[in-house]
């Protein structure tokens, strides 16, 4: 660990450094950046150590101070670096000394607080530009994630939850239970030092979609606009359920309207008293990006409403897959990724014969009782809604 008494690697012959760009400052300059040589570095004043100036410095760049001047990107992530420079100036900028340092080598109180940004208006905001970046992120912090790295098992199951709550949430409803093959995403490299999965934009292959008899009208951009309108949606209603957990105002008209939302985030919410603390998500929304924290105290509260709304009405989404008439059941592919026996009163059943709207592959709104079983999920249906086919998304 670096000390102040710790031998300086050299003092630049006293050279002075001079902001290029200010970026924070309070009685002088707090966060800018300068060059050094050819070192293009972003400094930020950690203390005052008898009579130095010191400033944590690593490198960076134009994407990175953009992002972070326009709350994309916080503080904390602008500095989050393989190698640093401390720097101890006098009043003046001069440079009195300097220190090589790798990360593990800095003081944790020289890393500003993760998640904040340049100004306290930006309020909470990404902490890589993985994030900042993304169709949808996750972030993911624990003990056993770390810079270093985290048990290979931890990271296939993270990396299994992720895989399953991204095709969820933002498979648009016409690509249903379609294989990776046909429909699949890029993602960035995974980022340790917490684990952040980044979803960079959709991957179809046009030339299956084009076999599929159901699919073949819908276009490239059509199909990448309902993806984007599912991210959209996603910030959006992730940005709300923060709210209403801050208010205690999840109630169980709530949880019922947004069954399959919830259970959907149930999966991927951190267990109390579990080895996860906290699951982050970022998405971009209509007003940019949005970012919401959940950690195991807000995600156990959401889990127990979900739990008390599944003992009563609860609206699922879906598409029909398979109808029954000896039996007056239908099979739904849920937007869940389970398969839900859906059964009806024979009265409400003999009528939906009669309804034209009523066959596969049609995407349809369910309320009613919801029994969750380990193969198939089974509901009674009080009442279905039909979903226009012709929009690719729900």
């Amino acid at each position: 660990m670096w000390t102040l008494e710790r031998p300086t690697d050299g003092d630049l012959g006293g050279q002075a450094i001079s902001p290029t760009e200010t970026l924070y400052e309070y009685d002088g300059p707090m966060i800018f950046r300068t060059k050094l040589g050819l070192v293009d570095l972003l400094c930020n004043k950690v203390s005052v150590r008898e009579g130095r100036h010191l400033y944590l410095a690593c490198s960076t760049n134009d994407r990175t101070v953009d992002a972070l001047k326009n709350g994309r990107l916080s503080v904390f992530g602008a500095f989050d670096a393989a190698a640093y420079w401390i720097l101890s100036l006098d009043e003046s900028l001069a440079v009195l000394g300097y220190w090589n340092c790798e990360r593990e080598e800095v003081p944790t109180r020289f890393f500003a607080k993760p998640g904040l940004g340049l100004y306290h208006w930006q309020g909470k905001v990404p902490d890589s530009l993985e994030q900042a970046s993304a169709m949808l992120a996750i972030k993911f912090k624990g003990p056993q994630l770390t810079h270093e790295g985290m048990p290979f098992g931890k990271f296939k199951d993270l990396m299994d939850q992720s895989f399953d709550a991204v095709r969820k949430l933002l498979t648009p409803v016409a690509l249903l239970n379609r294989r990776t093959s046909t429909f699949d995403f890029e993602i960035a490299p995974p980022k340790f030092a917490s684990l952040v999965i980044a979803v960079k934009e959709p991957v179809f292959n046009m030339a299956l979609i084009r076999r599929t008899k159901e699919l073949k009208k819908y276009t490239r951009d059509e199909l990448e606009k309902a993806v984007e309108h599912l991210g959209q949606e996603f910030a959006e209603r992730i940005i709300e359920l923060r709210s209403l957990a801050d208010e205690d105002k999840i109630d169980g008209k709530y949880a019922e309207e947004n069954f399959s939302f919830l259970d959907i985030l149930s999966e991927i919410l951190p267990q109390l008293d579990g080895d996860i603390d906290s699951v982050e998500f970022t998405a971009f929304g209509k007003d940019g990006v949005e970012t919401a924290l959940f950690d195991q105290k807000v995600s156990s509260e959401i889990k127990q409403k979900l739990a008390i709304a599944q003992a009563n009405t609860v609206v699922e989404r879906g598409v029909i897959v398979g109808i029954t008439s000896r039996s007056t059941t239908l099979l739904v592919q849920s937007v869940r990724g389970k398969i839900v026996t859906c059964k009806f009163e024979r009265e409400y059943f003999n009528n939906l014969l009669q309804n034209d709207e009523f066959k596969i592959p049609r995407p349809v709104r369910l309320r009613g009782a919801m029994f969750k079983r380990p193969r198939r999920d089974y509901m009674d249906v009080e009442s279905v809604e039909f979903i226009n086919p012709e929009r690719v998304r729900d």
